[in-house]
Protein backbone atom coordinates (compact mmCIF):
# COMPACT_ATOMS: atom_id res chain seq x y z
CA UNK A 1 0.00 0.00 0.00
CA UNK A 2 1.54 3.35 -1.05
CA UNK A 3 2.56 5.74 1.71
CA UNK A 4 0.01 8.49 2.32
CA UNK A 5 1.26 12.00 1.64
CA UNK A 6 0.90 14.76 4.19
CA UNK A 7 -1.88 17.26 3.57
CA UNK A 8 -0.40 20.33 5.29
CA UNK A 9 0.44 21.67 1.84
CA UNK A 10 -2.25 20.82 -0.71
CA UNK A 11 -0.49 20.06 -3.95
CA UNK A 12 -3.25 20.17 -6.51
CA UNK A 13 -4.07 17.53 -9.09
CA UNK A 14 -1.77 18.98 -11.77
CA UNK A 15 1.30 18.26 -9.64
CA UNK A 16 0.45 14.66 -8.77
CA UNK A 17 2.30 13.13 -11.75
CA UNK A 18 5.43 15.11 -10.93
CA UNK A 19 5.29 14.11 -7.26
CA UNK A 20 4.89 10.45 -8.23
CA UNK A 21 7.90 10.64 -10.55
CA UNK A 22 10.06 12.25 -7.87
CA UNK A 23 8.98 9.61 -5.34
CA UNK A 24 9.89 6.81 -7.75
CA UNK A 25 13.48 8.09 -7.91
CA UNK A 26 14.12 7.08 -4.28
CA UNK A 27 14.40 3.56 -2.93
CA UNK A 28 12.10 3.51 0.16
CA UNK A 29 14.25 0.83 1.85
CA UNK A 30 17.74 2.32 1.43
CA UNK A 31 16.93 6.01 0.92
CA UNK A 32 19.23 6.03 -2.12
CA UNK A 33 18.11 8.39 -4.90
CA UNK A 34 19.10 7.93 -8.51
CA UNK A 35 19.67 10.70 -11.02
CA UNK A 36 16.99 11.73 -13.50
CA UNK A 37 17.35 10.29 -16.98
CA UNK A 38 17.33 12.69 -19.91
CA UNK A 39 13.84 11.46 -20.82
CA UNK A 40 12.61 12.13 -17.28
CA UNK A 41 14.16 15.61 -17.28
CA UNK A 42 12.38 16.34 -20.58
CA UNK A 43 9.11 15.02 -19.14
CA UNK A 44 9.42 17.16 -16.02
CA UNK A 45 10.17 20.25 -18.09
CA UNK A 46 7.21 19.52 -20.37
CA UNK A 47 4.81 19.03 -17.45
CA UNK A 48 6.00 22.17 -15.69
CA UNK A 49 5.44 24.15 -18.90
CA UNK A 50 1.82 22.94 -18.89
CA UNK A 51 1.16 24.09 -15.32
CA UNK A 52 0.15 27.72 -15.38
CA UNK A 53 1.82 30.63 -17.12
CA UNK A 54 3.00 32.69 -14.14
CA UNK A 55 6.51 31.76 -13.00
CA UNK A 56 5.55 32.53 -9.39
CA UNK A 57 2.65 30.09 -9.62
CA UNK A 58 5.06 27.39 -10.79
CA UNK A 59 7.58 28.26 -8.08
CA UNK A 60 4.82 28.10 -5.45
CA UNK A 61 3.86 24.63 -6.65
CA UNK A 62 7.45 23.41 -6.63
CA UNK A 63 7.97 24.84 -3.13
CA UNK A 64 4.83 23.06 -1.91
CA UNK A 65 6.20 19.75 -3.20
CA UNK A 66 9.54 20.52 -1.50
CA UNK A 67 7.94 21.47 1.83
CA UNK A 68 5.71 18.40 1.74
CA UNK A 69 8.67 16.04 1.28
CA UNK A 70 10.80 17.92 3.84
CA UNK A 71 8.04 17.58 6.44
CA UNK A 72 8.03 13.82 5.90
CA UNK A 73 11.82 13.80 6.33
CA UNK A 74 11.54 15.78 9.58
CA UNK A 75 8.93 13.35 10.94
CA UNK A 76 11.19 10.40 10.08
CA UNK A 77 14.15 12.16 11.75
CA UNK A 78 12.07 12.80 14.89
CA UNK A 79 11.06 9.13 15.01
CA UNK A 80 14.71 8.10 14.62
CA UNK A 81 15.79 10.39 17.46
CA UNK A 82 13.03 9.05 19.69
CA UNK A 83 14.31 5.52 19.14
CA UNK A 84 17.99 6.41 19.41
CA UNK A 85 17.97 6.63 23.19
CA UNK A 86 16.42 3.18 23.52
CA UNK A 87 18.79 1.70 20.91
CA UNK A 88 21.79 3.18 22.73
CA UNK A 89 20.58 1.71 26.03
CA UNK A 90 20.13 -1.74 24.50
CA UNK A 91 23.53 -1.57 22.76
CA UNK A 92 25.27 -0.70 26.02
CA UNK A 93 23.40 -3.47 27.81
CA UNK A 94 24.40 -6.02 25.15
CA UNK A 95 28.04 -4.89 25.29
CA UNK A 96 28.05 -5.11 29.10
CA UNK A 97 26.69 -8.65 29.00
CA UNK A 98 29.23 -9.66 26.34
CA UNK A 99 32.05 -8.32 28.51
CA UNK A 100 30.69 -10.18 31.54
CA UNK A 101 30.49 -13.40 29.51
CA UNK A 102 34.11 -12.96 28.38
CA UNK A 103 35.24 -12.51 31.99
CA UNK A 104 33.42 -15.70 33.02
CA UNK A 105 35.00 -17.56 30.10
CA UNK A 106 38.39 -16.30 31.29
CA UNK A 107 37.83 -18.19 34.56
CA UNK A 108 37.39 -21.42 32.57
CA UNK A 109 40.56 -20.63 30.62
CA UNK A 110 42.50 -20.15 33.87
CA UNK A 111 41.27 -23.48 35.21
CA UNK A 112 42.22 -25.35 32.01
CA UNK A 113 45.62 -23.66 32.00
CA UNK A 114 46.14 -24.64 35.62
CA UNK A 115 45.67 -28.33 34.85
CA UNK A 116 47.48 -27.92 31.51
CA UNK A 117 44.58 -29.19 29.43
CA UNK A 118 43.34 -27.90 26.06
CA UNK A 119 40.07 -29.80 26.12
CA UNK A 120 37.58 -31.01 28.72
CA UNK A 121 34.18 -32.68 28.64
CA UNK A 122 31.74 -32.37 31.53
CA UNK A 123 28.28 -33.84 31.94
CA UNK A 124 26.81 -30.77 30.25
CA UNK A 125 29.50 -29.04 28.21
CA UNK A 126 32.56 -29.57 26.07
CA UNK A 127 35.37 -27.03 26.30
CA UNK A 128 38.32 -26.84 23.90
CA UNK A 129 40.67 -24.33 22.37
CA UNK A 130 40.15 -23.64 18.67
CA UNK A 131 42.54 -21.74 16.42
CA UNK A 132 41.14 -18.42 15.24
CA UNK A 133 41.73 -16.67 11.95
CA UNK A 134 44.99 -14.76 11.82
CA UNK A 135 44.66 -10.97 11.96
CA UNK A 136 47.03 -8.09 11.30
CA UNK A 137 47.73 -5.70 14.17
CA UNK A 138 50.30 -3.06 14.96
CA UNK A 139 53.08 -4.31 17.23
CA UNK A 140 52.85 -2.30 20.42
CA UNK A 141 56.01 -0.33 21.09
CA UNK A 142 57.59 -1.38 17.79
CA UNK A 143 55.33 0.05 15.08
CA UNK A 144 57.13 2.60 12.90
CA UNK A 145 55.30 3.69 9.71
CA UNK A 146 58.59 4.86 8.19
CA UNK A 147 59.77 1.23 8.13
CA UNK A 148 56.61 -0.12 6.50
CA UNK A 149 56.53 -0.30 2.65
CA UNK A 150 54.11 2.25 1.16
CA UNK A 151 51.89 -0.47 -0.34
CA UNK A 152 51.00 -1.63 3.18
CA UNK A 153 50.11 1.80 4.52
CA UNK A 154 46.79 3.59 4.20
CA UNK A 155 47.13 7.33 4.11
CA UNK A 156 44.13 9.65 4.32
CA UNK A 157 43.62 13.39 4.61
CA UNK A 158 42.49 14.42 8.08
CA UNK A 159 39.71 16.81 7.08
CA UNK A 160 38.87 17.64 10.70
CA UNK A 161 42.46 18.67 11.42
CA UNK A 162 42.57 20.83 8.28
CA UNK A 163 39.30 22.57 9.19
CA UNK A 164 40.61 23.18 12.71
CA UNK A 165 43.84 24.65 11.32
CA UNK A 166 41.80 26.98 9.10
CA UNK A 167 39.69 28.08 12.09
CA UNK A 168 42.87 28.73 14.09
CA UNK A 169 44.50 30.64 11.24
CA UNK A 170 47.39 28.20 10.76
CA UNK A 171 46.02 27.51 7.28
CA UNK A 172 44.55 30.39 5.31
CA UNK A 173 43.07 31.44 1.97
CA UNK A 174 44.12 34.34 -0.23
CA UNK A 175 41.93 37.07 -1.67
CA UNK A 176 40.70 35.69 -5.00
CA UNK A 177 40.47 39.16 -6.57
CA UNK A 178 44.13 39.83 -5.87
CA UNK A 179 45.30 36.26 -6.44
CA UNK A 180 42.82 34.60 -8.86
CA UNK A 181 45.02 31.49 -9.20
CA UNK A 182 44.72 30.87 -5.46
CA UNK A 183 41.03 29.88 -5.67
CA UNK A 184 40.38 26.67 -3.77
CA UNK A 185 43.87 26.55 -2.28
CA UNK A 186 45.08 26.76 1.30
CA UNK A 187 48.40 28.22 2.40
CA UNK A 188 50.63 28.07 5.46
CA UNK A 189 53.90 29.52 6.67
CA UNK A 190 56.94 27.27 7.05
CA UNK A 191 59.76 29.15 8.81
CA UNK A 192 58.36 32.40 7.43
CA UNK A 193 58.07 31.04 3.88
CA UNK A 194 54.57 30.79 2.40
CA UNK A 195 53.71 27.41 0.94
CA UNK A 196 50.57 25.96 -0.63
CA UNK A 197 48.99 22.88 0.93
CA UNK A 198 49.36 20.55 -2.03
CA UNK A 199 46.77 17.94 -2.91
CA UNK A 200 43.93 19.61 -0.99
CA UNK A 201 41.11 21.79 -2.32
CA UNK A 202 39.05 24.10 -0.14
CA UNK A 203 35.93 25.19 -1.99
CA UNK A 204 32.39 26.04 -1.02
CA UNK A 205 29.29 25.65 -3.10
CA UNK A 206 25.79 27.02 -3.32
CA UNK A 207 22.50 25.62 -2.12
CA UNK A 208 19.01 26.96 -2.70
CA UNK A 209 17.18 27.82 0.52
CA UNK A 210 13.38 27.52 0.59
CA UNK A 211 11.71 29.03 3.65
Amino acid sequence: MPEKRLTAYELGQEWSALVSLISDLTDPETGETRELTEAEKAYLSEQIDKIGTDIKVKINGICKVFKNIKMEAEIAEAEKNALKGELDRLSKRAKARDNEADRVKLLACLLLDKIKEKKMKTELFTLYYMNTQKSVKESEGFFNPDKIPVEFLKREIDKTAIKKAVDEGRLYEKNEKEFPLSRGKLFYKDNGIEKALEGVSYLGGETLVIR
